[in-house]
């Protein structure tokens, strides 16, 4: 980031490091320019609390720091900036984490105004007839770009196109724009998003195209319209950004914040199944003392599921910590036993998230809802050339569960979500005499592989 003001302040977009404390540790001066930084305000004294919106950051909180852990960047999303007066702009974030042991130390960001990048498309729409300066800009650009007369044939097509599309430039060229890439069940929008761009609107939403597979994209796309030399309307401009993977990474986001939701209710459930269990014979402060125990040991028993750094977990102690919590007064209502085995961290979790949901479905409706109930979990290896796992839970004196009438998450958890993870097969039966439930997978899937 370093050269002359002018120099820097000619970069189209706002450069920044922050360190894992999130203090900015590096700030370019187009960034400072748009920020209303004046140069002797050091950055190291900001932080990314200081430049975001409450907004901003929680959105940073909660989605966008849950994504950098994950996959280790993000692109294109939007965020508002809090400028030093106190006004504000939109841009698009780009950012990567630089990691050591699986901890980011620090964040990298490129930012483009709304405004700027809404410019930059406006001005290749006004340079199209320039020659080699609009050619080596529309070759060159990393987003893929075509321009379409007013039949809708496809008179330029850029290599980014070939590349997001499947098409060469020699295929596309004269074929219909709508037959070519917008999907059926789409092209009713054709002539009303066309209407809008004859109007003047710049088009900018998210959408779906089909590849030269017939595979379909999701997209991000800016469309235009281009004018003749008398000012009449002759076509558009239609720029797309692959999203493809950005509306995966916010689809998973979502599926896990739907796991947290249903998890933490059924947390609330087992704590106040604890609450009220450890209540009935322990009073004052026996029972604040054995109850803030039984919560350490909850607590002990979700960092196993969640910790992140381990490259193999040992199912025994995995086990053993889905039922830490459930032990009363030294009498245990379970029996835990099998072989030692090394589990990998998909396996790890699948299968210490399908116990706790039993254990937890046990303490809710069955065996170990009532005092006379008991669990035995099982597991074991055959000795074949290609071993099979088998693990086992069989519930007994509980009262009689009826089988559910749907699949709801628990049931997924502990049925197919597992059995896609390890490769396995689950058998469940709900019997008189409790649930028995059953998984048979290949040892190779599950144990941590060689390096």
């Amino acid at each position: 980031m370093r050269g002359t003001e002018k120099e820097a302040l000619d970069w189209p977009c706002g450069l920044m490091i922050a360190d894992q404390s999130d203090h900015i540790v590096e700030m370019n001066a187009t960034m400072r320019h748009w920020l209303g930084l004046a140069d002797e305000v050091p950055v190291g004294r900001l932080q990314l609390s200081n430049i975001l919106p409450r907004a901003a950051r929680i959105y940073l909180e909660t989605h966008l720091r849950p994504l950098l852990i994950r996959q280790g960047s993000f692109s294109e999303v939007s965020l508002e900036f809090l400028c030093n007066d106190g006004t504000r702009f939109g841009a698009y974030v780009n950012a990567a984490t630089d990691t050591v042991d699986h901890q980011p130390m620090q964040i990298r960001f490129a930012i483009l105004r709304n405004d700027v990048r809404q410019s930059f498309e406006q001005e290749l729409v006004a340079r199209r007839r320039e020659g080699e300066i609009f050619s080596s800009l529309v070759r060159s650009s990393p987003h893929a770009i075509t321009r379409v007369d007013d039949t809708l044939i496809i008179r330029s097509w850029n290599p980014a196109a070939e590349d997001l599309f499947g098409y060469t430039h020699e295929e596309a060229i004269g074929q219909r724009f709508d037959k070519l890439l917008i999907p059926s069940d789409l092209m009713e929008e054709v002539s009303v998003n066309l209407a809008r761009v004859r109007a003047g609107d710049v088009l900018r939403e998210e959408t779906i195209r089909r590849h030269k597979s017939g595979q379909l994209i999701a997209v991000e796309k800016s469309i235009a319209a281009t004018r003749s030399a008398t000012d009449e309307f002759d076509g558009f401009v239609a720029i797309y950004s692959d999203i493809t993977a950005r509306k995966a990474s916010e689809a998973q986001v979502q599926t896990l914040m739907r796991e947290i939701n249903h998890r933490s209710k059924n947390l609330l459930s087992v704590v106040q199944v604890i609450a009220q269990q450890t209540g009935r014979r322990h009073e004052g402060e026996e029972f604040r003392k054995l109850f803030s125990q039984r919560l350490a040991s909850l607590a002990a028993n979700q960092d196993s599921l969640i910790d992140g750094h381990r490259t193999d977990h040992d199912l025994g102690r995995l086990v053993s910590a889905q039922f830490a919590h459930l032990a009363q007064d030294g009498c245990l209502a379970f029996s835990i036993s099998g072989p030692a085995l090394a589990l990998d961290e998909a396996a790890a979790q699948a299968i210490g998230m399908a116990i706790f949901e039993l254990v937890t479905n046990a303490v809710k409706y069955g065996a170990l809802s009532v005092e006379a109930g008991t669990v035995s979990l099982t597991w074991s290896i055959t000795k074949e050339l290609n071993p099979l796992f088998e693990m086992i839970w069989q519930e007994q004196g509980g009262p009689d569960v009826p089988a559910p009438s749907g699949m709801g998450f628990g049931s997924r958890v502990t049925g197919p979500i597992l059995e896609s993870v390890v490769s396995g097969t689950v058998e469940r039966d709900y019997r008189t005499e409790g649930l028995y439930w059953r998984l048979t997978a290949p040892v190779d899937g599950l144990s941590p592989k060689a390096t």
